[in-house]
């Protein structure tokens, strides 16, 4: 069982990787044998990855065809930002109301992190989006609120935020170096109002970043 459930997070790393750095063409349906000799692993732990990528809506299951990743659309963008922010800005209130100070020094600590990368070094897009990532799912898990948490992993966080290049955004915010540790400063604020309208500008702001790019046919 051990050397399955190993086989599928290899998997699952492996097409990740490559759903994220754009390799797999988007709207194809995928062969399994291929995903398998790609990731190194068997169709069988392939198969439990793809269920992993589906749930978390990276890749979509079509019946008697197969799986495939799916073609953005601006309609797409705006409803998994939607979802994303009724959570998030809820989670923003939570955080505010509960003052864990323990918590906002963690993630002002993981702020700090994202507002100092580097993005003109390539490497450095893979690393900004896992800190991005954990930066919001922790704040989630800091509400102790396990549900928040669930949903807003299922979202396709990964994509979204691992194709937010930094060097894009900082063209369009004078404040990019404290980005996001002024994002935690208010939502620690003890003013729940500016939690939640700092939450709102954040997201709407990446919102906005996406289908800019996407008009641009950044997700082609």
């Amino acid at each position: 069982m051990d050397n399955l459930t190993t086989s599928s997070e290899k998997a699952y790393q492996a097409i990740l990787k490559v759903i994220l750095e754009g390799t797999l063409p988007r709207g194809e349906f995928l062969s399994q044998r291929m995903l398998a000799e790609l990731a190194d692993t068997s169709i069988i732990s392939v198969r439990e990855a793809l269920k992993r990528l589906e749930y978390e809506h990276l890749i979509e299951s079509i019946p008697k065809w197969g799986v495939r990743i799916p073609v953005e659309t601006r309609t797409r963008i705006k409803d998994l930002y939607g979802i994303r922010e009724a959570l998030e800005v809820m989670v923003a209130y939570m955080l505010c109301t509960k003052n864990d100070r323990k918590a906002a020094e963690d993630l002002y600590q993981i702020a700090d992190e994202i507002d100092n990368i580097d993005t003109s070094v390539t490497e450095n897009i893979e690393k900004l989006s896992k800190r991005h990532r954990k930066f919001h799912l922790y704040m989630a898990e800091s509400t102790g609120n396990n549900q928040l948490l669930v949903e807003l992993k299922r979202l396709s966080l990964w994509s979204l935020l691992y194709q937010d290049p930094k060097k894009v955004w900082e063209v369009r915010e004078i404040n990019w170096k404290t980005w996001h540790k002024d994002l935690v400063n208010e939502i620690f604020s003890l003013d729940p109002a500016r939690a939640q309208e700092a939450m709102h500008k954040h997201i709407q702001h990446g919102m906005q970043g996406d289908l800019m790019k996407f008009d641009e046919g950044f997700f082609n």
